[in-house]
């Protein structure tokens, strides 16, 4: 009988992993109304839940889990987060009030008690630039005064007010969310997770972080500055070329002038970096440097224009392009008639990726891409570009110098005349001063960012920490004597020891750049998990023989995957839902369980690979899973809670089904299942762990490359 119930309880667990999957992929191909009418909204769906809890409840009683208190409060907080959606699945009201100035308000899906009144709605904006950071309502709530904007809700008589939208800055949407008890129990249920889940992590050895890192930090305090040092000082990137562009000086003063990019004010040389890596894939060609390279383009391009930049992958193209070696010019792309040659081809891969890249080139030909140009306009500062059309209100002389500043420049540089050259910089240096001095940034802060870009810690760490992490799997294996396996240790661990060095530089000066905790991109996140990696290696790596070369390995391919461009590396103002607390926290936490994850994947792996070679299994492989999994399974759920509160405060509800959210909880419940499963044999436990660990890559990448939704930006 036990065993029979047990059997059913395992299976119903196994169907609600089953249908969220199915789940995200309705919604993927069905769209989000589809999946929430016919299963997340549905009675069935519900039940499901209600005989998941019941079968739990009854798990406990049978194993008599009660004794151990800790335990049991982890296993009854998921009954009060179920019990928390129930309530706001009854008793939550949820729906959307439109506001315009001096007009009566609309509401959707929902009825208040009371008049709401909107007072004024404006945009915030980042300093000196037209990048919105933040949206803000000013409203009258009866005889009250209310201001609400992203992360910074109202609470009115149990209603919760949420910026949502806006409309041509004259209407203001706001997100209502009445749900009278489901908010504080579902938030009950996280705080005794947390409470119960820290318990019983503290009862065993295994989160006693602090006198391990001690101990390693006294050990390992001095890392070897001079050879970070000697590594840095070794970049240089100028040779001669064979075409026109500045010279060293000049394309040094050219690159220090600001300009407005990407939602912020930065230098030239951060752009010359963009423009650099979007057509060559490097941030350096034949010797030039970035700022040469865009001036080359942008001063000569005459000469430019005949460069073979663009890789031709199809013969077929490049048989279209006249193209003589595999390589293609911008030239190349135009008929003597100057007609566009792929403008009536069908679209792929390859030719979106050429058009691309040429209507980039394009656009920095027509001057449209150059806002270096402020003008305070209205109380508002408004950056130009020499093409720009300008109000009528604008001073006559201020439109000359920007119309034919470039233009003189550009003259100066044909007539080898340098002095004059360097006088017109200096002329739109001083310039900008006058007109944005008090929003431009230090020449610390600019320097730090053109330092930062040109010194790519990541293109060489990853390749440090790939090699390492392989070759030192392989010398665990293969050398057998332990003398020599100690010092080769040491020897891995020195190379780790400095490329964490590196990345821990690298990400606090991006965070210096950015002003903000680097957490909130793809790329960024990357960065975090193989800065974890490292650091777990170090904390951990006497516990588990498989530390220093799981770390290297799990490191290097994340950075690995930042450098590929399969995340956007550029530094770019935050959005302002995302700009909260929690979302660094949410990340942080996150990453971290994801980060020991995958040391259970690949050391399960490595279980697996020696069952078959031995024939026997590995003693200690499964304890080191363990070791891992379960305060990854803690801090995977703490993850996933946190991110529910944050999503609760910027849009008004702490679940939405999102396809993010929903592939976070089917990984939590897939590891947890392996948790319950103790009489499993070693070859099955490994695999399973191993399959889990895909559930992981769809969560992060999958989501992001194809189901998409809200979480669709990291």
């Amino acid at each position: 009988m036990q065993h029979f119930s047990s059997k059913i309880f395992t299976t119903l667990w196994i169907i609600v992993i089953a249908v969220l999957i199915a789940a995200t992929f309705v919604e993927k191909y069905c769209g989000s109304e589809a999946a929430y009418h016919y299963i997340y909204g549905a009675w069935w769906f519900t039940v499901l839940w209600a005989l998941l809890a019941a079968g739990a409840l009854f798990e406990i009683y049978r194993k008599k889990s009660c004794k151990n208190k800790a335990m049991l409060l982890l296993h009854l907080s998921f009954i009060v987060i179920l019990a928390g959606a129930l309530c706001t699945k009854i008793w939550g009201e949820r729906g959307q009030i439109v506001l315009q100035k001096n007009s009566p308000c609309i509401t959707e899906n929902i009825a208040l008690p009371f008049t709401v009144s909107l007072d004024t709605f404006y945009i915030r904006y980042y300093a000196g630039t037209n990048t919105p950071a933040d949206y803000i309502s000013e409203i009258s709530i009866e005889s009250e005064k209310a201001q609400i904007s992203m992360n910074k809700i109202y609470t009115y008589k149990g209603y919760r007010f949420y910026q949502s939208s806006y409309n041509d800055g004259q209407i203001s949407v706001l997100s209502i969310n009445h749900d009278p008890c489901g908010i504080a129990v579902t938030y009950a249920g996280y705080a005794l997770f947390f409470l119960s889940g820290l318990w019983m992590m503290f009862r065993t050895p295994i989160l006693r972080i602090t006198q391990v890192f001690a101990s390693k930090f006294k050990k390992h305090r001095k890392i070897n500055i001079t050879f970070i040092i000697c590594i840095l000082s070794g970049f240089t990137n100028v040779f001669a070329n064979n075409v026109s562009t500045l010279n060293e000086t000049q394309s040094r003063q050219f690159g220090d002038l600001w300009m407005l990019y990407d939602g912020r004010i930065t230098s030239v040389s951060t752009f010359a970096h963009d423009f650099t890596l979007k057509l060559t894939g490097k941030s350096k060609f034949a010797g030039l440097n970035v700022e040469q390279f865009l001036s080359g383009f942008l001063f000569f391009p005459e000469e430019w224009q005949n460069v073979a930049l663009f890789k031709i992958k199809d013969s077929s193209l490049k048989k279209l392009l006249n193209a003589e070696t595999q390589n293609a010019s911008f030239a190349d792309f135009f008929d003597e008639n100057n007609n566009y040659k792929l403008a009536e081809l069908p679209r792929s891969k390859e030719i979106d990726r050429l058009n691309d890249k040429i209507q980039l080139i394009n656009m920095l030909h027509s001057g449209t891409l150059l806002q270096m140009f402020p003008l305070p306009q209205n109380g508002e500062l408004h950056w130009y570009s020499p093409t720009e059309n300008f109000p009528l209100t604008e001073k006559q002389e201020n439109i000359t110098f920007v119309r034919t500043i470039l233009t003189g420049y550009y003259s100066a540089l044909h007539n080898n005349d340098e002095a004059k050259a360097t006088a017109i910089l200096q002329q739109i240096s001083e310039f900008q001063q006058n007109n944005a001095g008090e929003f431009l940034p230090s020449e610390t802060h600019r320097n730090v960012e053109i330092f930062y870009l040109k010194h790519n810690v990541i293109q060489f760490v990853f390749k440090i920490n790939l090699a390492t992490g392989i070759l030192s799997l392989l010398f665990l294996f293969i050398l057998k004597n332990r003398k020599w396996q100690a010092r080769f240790s040491k020897l891995f661990l020195l190379m780790l020891i400095h490329s964490f060095g590196f990345l821990t530089v690298s990400i606090a000066l991006r965070t210096y750049i950015s002003g903000q905790l680097p957490f909130a991109t793809g790329f960024e996140t990357m960065l975090l998990l193989a800065w974890l990696a490292m650091l777990a290696t170090l904390i951990f790596r006497k516990k588990m023989q498989l530390a220093l070369p799981f770390g290297l390995l799990i490191s290097g391919c994340a950075l690995l995957v930042a450098h590929l461009g399969m995340m956007n590396p550029k530094i770019t103002p935050i959005i302002p839902v995302l700009s909260s607390p929690l979302l660094s926290l949410h990340v942080s936490v996150i990453m971290i369980a994801y980060m020991l994850l995958a040391f259970t994947a690949l050391n399960s792996l490595i279980a697996l690979i020696a069952l078959a070679l031995r024939k026997t299994p590995q003693s200690n492989a499964k304890h080191n899973t363990l070791l891992c999994l379960r305060p990854a399974l803690f801090l995977l759920g703490t993850g996933i809670f946190i991110g529910a509160v944050w999503a609760n405060i910027s849009w008004g509800n702490y679940w939405s089904w999102d396809p993010k959210e929903t592939w976070a909880l089917i990984s939590f419940l897939t590891y947890s299942l392996v948790l319950h499963k103790h009489r499993i044999s070693p070859t099955v436990f490994h695999l399973f762990v191993i399959l889990a660990f895909f559930s992981v890559l769809i969560t992060y990448f999958g989501v992001n490359y194809f189901f998409g939704g809200m979480h669709g930006y990291g």
